[in-house]
């Protein structure tokens, strides 16, 4: 058996995992009930309705999940007022044959299978000031809107833009991941981010393994990087390997868009877990093999950038 995920909250993640897969439970079960304890946490505030809002103050949510050994996957976006959006995700892989639901139909499906909503979330009480702060490093006279947006995003997803995903390997061998994320800082309305596209911020195979990623979700989804890695898996590289290409390829989105990207990626097989990272300095991912929970530092690529607010 074997559970993966990245940052602090990933210890936290694991833990509800590695109890599921103790009692021999399913992974698709290990990864929903690891995510939702981040997505609970008050004091997360890029998982779950504690997290930021968008530039309008809405908070949205994007979560998706996948069974490896099925190869089903389903995906919620831009939804509101849904405590576990892993959940929904879940619900809708196990009743619909579709792989992405968003919006306000989302939230009535929640409401119909009775998962808990919330009322209409207030964001944190720093986000005001965080904005103002955005505002403050944009340059005056932007007359755009979009003009103007790309220089917020380039701000704030340098910054606040972490994930909570997990891999779970059950003890039949089954492999599951997921992610769960309220997306980048006062990010444009309706923005999607990878947690929710299959192959981007998720993918897992039971034949070969799984991957999952955090940071820069448009570059995740640009360079299908949960899916890349696990193809390299099936083609026979290792997880350090495919983790490490995969890094290489977001390098040179980064290059071409001539921004200071970042990504994290674990990748795991059956027995191994690895990990790689984009302009993430000390990027931290967590892994349990049947003993202790560990945390390791990933390898950091730097990539050197030409412009950038």
């Amino acid at each position: 058996m074997l559970a993966a995920s990245y940052h602090d909250s990933g210890v936290k993640a694991l833990r509800a995992a590695v109890e599921v897969l103790l009692r021999g439970g399913a992974a698709v079960d290990a990864v929903e009930l690891g995510i939702a304890a981040v997505e609970d946490d008050p004091d997360e505030r890029t998982v779950g309705l504690s997290g930021w809002p968008d530039w309008i103050g809405e908070v949205t949510l994007d979560a998706g999940i996948m069974d490896g050994s099925t190869l089903r996957a389903c995906g919620v976006a831009a939804v509101r007022r849904v405590k576990h959006p892993i959940s929904l995700a879940r619900k809708c892989l196990e009743l619909l044959p579709h792989s992405l639901i968003v919006g306000e139909p989302a939230v009535k499906l929640a409401e119909h299978l009775g998962l808990e909503l919330a009322e209409k979330p207030q964001p944190p009480p720093e986000a005001v000031e965080k904005k103002r702060g955005l505002e403050r490093g944009i340059t005056e006279g932007s007359a755009q809107l979009l003009s103007y947006y790309s220089r917020i995003f380039r701000l704030a997803s340098r910054i606040w833009h972490d994930t909570i995903g997990v891999i779970a390997v059950d003890r039949c061998g089954n492999i599951a991941a997921g992610a769960s994320t309220s997306g980048i800082a006062f990010k444009f309305p309706g923005r999607v981010a990878d947690s929710a596209v299959v192959g981007a911020g998720f993918y897992s195979d039971s034949r070969y393994g799984a991957a999952i990623c955090t940071g820069v979700g448009e570059v995740a989804m640009r360079t299908a990087a949960a899916f890349r890695a696990v193809m390299l898996l099936s083609q026979g590289y290792d997880p350090s390997e495919a983790a490490n290409l995969v890094i290489e390829a977001a390098a040179e989105v980064a290059k071409l868009d001539g921004e200071k990207y970042s990504l994290g990626i674990v990748v795991a097989s059956r027995e191994i877990v690895s990990a790689a990272a984009l302009n993430w300095e000390n990027f931290k991912y967590v892994y349990w093999l049947g003993n202790n929970i560990e945390v390791r530092i990933a390898d950091n690529l730097r990539h050197k950038y030409t412009h950038g607010a």
